[in-house]
């Protein structure tokens, strides 16, 4: 079942290690510094780690746990790659260089040694645990083309219908709950790669033109990470595809093949760019009227984007401006927050480093080990219950009172603004130094709440769709957002809703299909 001489693995591998000697080479030659050498030193370390564990036996084994170790490894390896792509050196804007990527380096060792521990391939294939055998009972690993389908018309409508609602207040406990169901209009998107979930299907036009819509509605939201999970969430499953079939990528894909899909992927990625810029002016637009603002929703925003876009003359004075912003002097922390760093936009959110730099700053500031950021961890967790189950115990706690992020407390403007915080600043100073120990421990509780989601036996390995559709997530949870409470709320809550919410809508539309026609309820069986 597992190849030890995967070719596609070795010839990423390949890439990676030539990315790797430019990027150092580059970065050495272009930007001689000993703050850029340490930060060449950090990618070297994460790239040899990580090349112990890149392999089809822990990628097929554990593929969402590694999903998650995946992105703990952009984190390190591609700041180095783009920031050289767009002339700048690793250090960009940073004001504690050595504490960073020192800091980094121990939590990515320390953050292996828990995925070590989590997925140990010599056991996977013997035993499952309690969750697994309790969720294979409720057929929690079956599904079929019929449910897929009915999951994700009911993601898309409940998408559409939070579109035109627009945003969500406080105290909306219905309006959360539907913002949470989103992710089931990603479901037909797995048919593209059926075997996943041990399907036979065919009809992958129809996935297209509707992978099409979910794309165009995902624009329509005029919020930028969400055009990327439609394509990372393609990404992925053919990534897992390439690697499960153990394809030869230079014999499947001829040289014209590589011309047309370097230059089809150089004008989305362009268009990418200006829809991004557009986006960026608009939600401007709407901050400084206060009118728009008000009374804004997201059809509305949408079609402000496109007339944008449409503008020539203004995308281009957009662009311009874009443009001189890499020669302005950059934002110090003392003076404001500051997150340039890569101008990608899709890079930026998992190899923006600068974050790092700047939260370990704030929190020399604010003191590791500080009273007022742990109090907040506790409060937050307090917080992850659902405010009617708070009223049945007669839990009295003001969730209003916590409208801001960890970013937002840590700078010390805890008025709002949502600012995101790094693992390894925030950890810091919440916890102080025990902060690594304890990130460590929840790193394995995650990875093996992640395991959950494969069942093994002696044939094969089965993965739940529900795993399968929201693929992407998994890739996005290191990123920069809300650091170690980011986990503690998947730990406590975002795992047991996904599967609860998914199994009342897997067994309401088989109970409804069991009334229409009996032979749609036939589910994937165990081989």
């Amino acid at each position: 079942m597992i190849n030890s001489k995967n070719h596609s693995i070795r010839q990423i591998n390949w890439v990676l290690r030539v990315l790797l000697v430019v990027g150092v080479i580059g970065e050495l030659i272009l930007f001689p510094s000993v703050p850029n050498f340490f930060g060449c030193v950090m990618a070297i370390i994460s790239y040899m780690v990580f090349s112990y564990f890149f392999k089809e036996e822990y990628i097929r084994l554990f593929p969402f746990a590694f999903l998650m170790y995946l992105s703990m490894f952009m984190y390190r390896f591609l700041p180095l790659i783009a920031t050289l792509a767009e002339g700048k050196p690793i250090t960009y804007g940073f004001e504690r260089p050595y504490q960073t990527f020192i800091g980094e380096t121990i939590l990515f060792l320390i953050s292996s040694i828990a995925f070590y521990f989590a997925c140990n391939p010599h056991k996977a294939v013997f035993k499952n645990n309690i969750i697994q055998k309790t969720l294979d009972k409720v057929k929690f690993y079956e599904i079929n083309p019929p449910i897929i389908w009915a999951m994700g018309l009911i993601g898309f409508v409940i998408k559409v219908y939070n579109l035109s609602k627009g945003g969500v207040e406080y105290g909306d406990v219905s309006g959360k709950f539907l913002i949470g169901l989103e992710y089931l209009m990603f479901a037909p998107i797995c048919l593209l790669v059926p075997e996943l979930i041990r399907l036979k299907y065919k009809q992958t036009k129809l996935v297209w033109i509707y992978t099409i819509l979910v794309i165009t509605l995902n624009v329509a939201s005029n919020k930028r990470h969400l055009i990327i999970t439609p394509f990372g969430t393609i990404g992925l499953l053919f990534f897992l595809h390439v690697i499960f079939k153990n394809i030869n990528i230079p014999k499947l894909v001829s040289p014209l093949k590589f011309i047309v899909g370097a230059i089809f992927v150089f004008f989305s990625l362009n268009f990418l760019s200006n829809l991004s810029t557009a986006m960026l002016h608009t939600r401007n637009v709407m901050l400084y009227d206060a009118e728009q603002r008000n009374n804004a929703d997201k059809l509305k925003a949408f079609e402000q984007t496109i007339e944008t876009l449409q503008n020539e003359s203004l995308m281009s004075r957009l662009k311009k401006n874009k443009n001189k912003k890499e020669y302005k002097p950059l934002t110090n922390y003392h003076q404001n927050w500051s997150e340039e760093y890569v101008d990608n936009f899709m890079l930026a959110r998992y190899a923006n480093m600068r974050i790092t730099d700047e939260t370990l700053y704030l929190a020399e500031k604010k003191g590791y080990g500080n009273k007022q950021m742990l109090d907040f961890f506790n409060n937050s967790i307090i917080g992850l219950l659902p405010s009617p189950v708070l009223k049945l115990f007669g839990i009295p706690f003001n969730k209003s009172l916590y409208e801001f992020s960890r970013g937002d407390l840590l700078s010390g403007r805890s008025l709002g603004g949502y600012r995101v915080t790094s693992h390894l600043g925030d950890g810091l100073a919440t916890f102080g130094y025990w902060y690594f120990i304890i990130q460590a421990v929840v790193f394995f509780i995650v990875f093996k709440l992640l395991n959950s989601f494969v069942y093994y036996n002696r044939k094969s390995v089965i993965y739940a769709p529900l795993a399968i559709m929201s693929i992407f997530n998994f890739l996005g949870m290191f990123r920069n957002a809300q650091g170690i409470s980011g986990n503690i709320s998947y730990l406590f809550r975002g795992y047991f809703q996904d599967i609860i919410t998914y199994l009342i809508f897997f067994f309401i539309i088989k109970i409804l299909f069991t009334i229409v026609n009996p032979r749609w309820t036939i589910t994937t069986k165990k081989p």
